[in-house]
């Protein structure tokens, strides 16, 4: 029989690919989870109260499911403390506050958190911080982005065969995004919960 803590540490994994991609299929999910069947996933979210997966990520996506964001077990990781950024010069040049934030996440060259005040996107609110790292457009998912007032706000990266280059998505508009500037890969988002109410 499994424990709650094992129901909640697989369901904190879906939860932490969801929030990679909101988008993941039941089968890319219980692939990257080293599942042989879909069937299983949906044993764990049973295990919980979960009737299918849209439920699920809809309280991943609202915040209603509780979960402990960590970091991928892909390579050696450590807590290490990054510099908080409040804004970004004309340039793309960060300001920092002078705060730092501790951060499950191998400290590189230009990392830096954002305290992300701009507009809600499907998987990132007003109040996350933004695990920002430098520019790759290749393999970024989500990207940080300064518009044409230099506002900032956040881009989903689309691959599509049929085009050399990547183009920006703004999902609240869903529609191409073709004027902002990106800024820096979004690697890792950081939410302060709500504690649970009894």
């Amino acid at each position: 029989m499994n424990s709650p803590s094992v129901t909640n540490d697989v369901l904190d994994k879906i939860a932490e690919l969801i929030l990679q991609d909101p988008s993941i299929s039941v089968r890319e999910l219980a692939r990257r989870l080293g599942y042989a069947e879909e069937k299983t996933v949906y044993y764990w979210l049973s295990k919980r109260g979960f009737h299918g997966i849209r439920p699920f990520k809809r309280a991943v996506l609202t915040g209603h499911y509780r979960h402990v964001l960590r970091v991928s077990p892909e390579g050696p990781r450590r807590l290490g403390r990054l510099p908080i950024v409040n804004r970004l010069s004309r340039a793309g040049e960060p300001f920092y506050t002078g705060a730092t934030l501790p951060v499950g996440l191998d400290r590189g060259r230009g990392l830096y958190v954002l305290a992300y005040d701009g507009p809600p996107d499907r998987a990132i609110a007003r109040g996350d911080f933004l695990v920002v790292g430098p520019l790759d457009l290749d393999t970024a998912e989500v990207v940080l982005v300064q518009t044409g007032d230099m506002e900032l706000a956040v881009r989903h990266v689309l691959h599509p065969q049929s085009v050399s280059t990547p183009l920006l998505l703004d999902w609240s508009l869903c529609a191409l995004d073709e004027e902002s500037i990106p800024r820096g890969s979004v690697l890792q988002v950081l939410r302060a919960l709500k504690p649970a109410v009894p």
